[in-house]
């Protein structure tokens, strides 16, 4: 009884460390999404010289539940930024690759459903490439700094005890 008693309490303390503490691939997430964020402000300070007079519409606030969504999110800018492809945007499709990725790996250790790849997006819909790519890799910037800030604060999708589903 004693030894068993110990034993859960060791659990206990081993969960709740590894749960308030960022793991690597926590930290590895964090560090591709500042490097990302810096390429694309780069990007759109070199290639991108868009009037402060423009006004391309309410910002897009797109939530940072957990891994499924963020995968979710992740994977739909990826494919909107890879039509048409542009030349000056490809380390920052490579950079959310990679992000996609790890995300991936982690969301599989942990449980997570990961959707079917979506279909690559329609010409048509793209018929101004050079705003679009402004637009998604502007919302792209956005939602990695929100990631960066808010990775502490992520459900996980499954644990041994219970499950997590977004």
């Amino acid at each position: 009884m004693h030894s068993s008693l110990i034993l859960c309490l060791s659990m206990a303390s081993l969960v709740a460390i590894s749960i308030s503490r960022p793991t690597a691939t926590e930290d590895r997430i964090r560090n591709m999404a500042r490097t990302t964020i810096s390429r694309i402000k780069k990007i759109k300070d070199k290639h991108f010289q868009m009037s402060p007079e423009i006004d391309f519409g309410p910002d897009i606030d797109t939530p940072i539940d957990g891994l499924t969504s963020i995968f979710v999110h992740l994977s739909y800018l990826q494919m909107r930024l890879r039509v048409p492809p542009a030349l000056h945007l490809q380390q920052v499709q490579v950079d959310l690759e990679t992000l996609l990725s790890t995300l991936e790996g982690l969301a599989i250790s942990r449980g997570c459903p990961l959707p079917n790849p979506e279909t690559p997006a329609h010409k048509d819909e793209t018929a101004f490439p050079v705003t679009s790519n402004y637009l998604h890799l502007l919302e792209l910037q956005r939602y990695l700094e929100k990631l960066y800030l808010n990775m502490d604060k992520l459900k996980w999708c499954k644990d041994a005890a219970e499950t997590f589903i977004f």
